[in-house]
């Protein structure tokens, strides 16, 4: 006789249920290694895309460091500079003599680092504290404006990231300064030389990535023209219900309605002071007649005076001596 072993029916189940057990949590562990391995994949591009905006933002800011602190042997830079510092200026257009009618607005405009210039106030737009445009350029909506659809107005080649930047010069209620706080040292204060002065700006760059949203180019626009910071004392033309003109104040900042649409963006704030560095030349050290000393050349042009430091005619020319 032939003898086998046998396992009981009831004890053969138990062994599926515990197979079909294991392979329940071997399922299990592969999904939420899935989820993880994403999770991680979210957060390394939300890491890229914040230091993205802020490099690109700072490098603005850069950009408009170097256009004044520029090498006085470049001429091209320096044509930039005076460009920069005329009334058609970013800076120049707030330093007005005596005015402080354009205090608190803002010259609007598109980084665009890969052009050859940097700033053109044909292309830009200015926009005063009630939300109004004193000044648009190119077509009514756009001008001034970062637009998708433009490949120029991205900061690289490879169009992913714009940066949309206003400069204000704020008014003196907005600024908490003591007494003569931008007045340079060893200058006299006059009305008739706006450099005599030190005057404070405040820069916006806005830094966005459209290309991470499906959000439409135009609700792009319009959140590009809201102020960048305190919006509710900003107001707008506006009709009510009776089409009366009214006045309607904004509920939210420019950054603010870009993160509503899900643009990712970075708004930097920087305060700057465009300060005149006084250079010094010494002519004759104090308490020394002009005997012995004469005067150089250079001196002679800056006094206006001859060698032995004797007064010229005014209008005279130099004289050798």
């Amino acid at each position: 006789m032939k003898k086998h072993l046998s396992m009981p029916t009831h004890q053969q189940g138990v062994a599926l249920i515990v197979v079909l057990l294991f392979l329940v949590l071997i399922t299990l562990a592969g999904v939420i290694a899935v989820r993880s391995s994403t999770t991680d994949l979210k957060l390394a591009t939300s890491d890229q895309a914040d230091a993205l905006l802020l490099n690109t933002a700072d490098n603005n800011n850069k950009s408009i460091e170097q256009l004044i602190n520029v090498d006085t042997s470049n001429a091209e830079a320096v044509t930039q500079k005076n460009l920069a510092l005329s009334s058609a200026g970013m800076f120049g257009y707030f330093m007005n003599i005596g005015a402080e009618e354009n205090r608190g607005d803002q010259i609007v405009f598109c980084y665009r680092p890969r052009a050859d210039y940097f700033f053109r106030m044909n292309e830009a737009t200015v926009i005063d504290p009630s939300g109004g445009s004193k000044l648009t350029t190119g077509s009514s909506s756009t001008g001034g404006f970062c637009r998708v659809s433009k490949a120029e107005d991205f900061s690289s080649a490879r169009n992913n990231v714009m940066t949309q930047v206003a400069v204000t010069r704020p008014s003196s209620d907005m600024v908490a300064a003591g007494p003569f706080e931008f007045v340079p040292l060893e200058q006299t204060i006059t009305t008739t030389d706006v450099t005599s002065s030190s005057p404070n700006f405040r820069l916006f760059s806005s830094s966005f990535l459209p290309g991470l949203t499906q959000a439409k180019e135009n609700d792009i626009l319009e959140c590009l023209k809201k102020p960048n910071q305190n919006a509710a004392d900003f107001g707008y033309s506006a009709k009510d219900k009776d089409d009366n003109d009214i006045t309607k104040y904004y509920d939210e900042t420019l950054t603010q309605c870009l993160a509503r649409l899900g643009v990712p963006a970075t708004t930097l704030v920087e305060d700057v002071k465009l300060e005149n560095i006084l250079t010094s030349k010494k002519c004759l050290d104090y308490g020394k007649g002009t005997a012995n000393n004469a005067f150089s050349d250079a001196c002679q042009k800056l006094l206006n005076v001859t060698a032995s430091g004797t007064p010229k005619a005014a209008g005279a020319t130099g004289s050798k001596n």
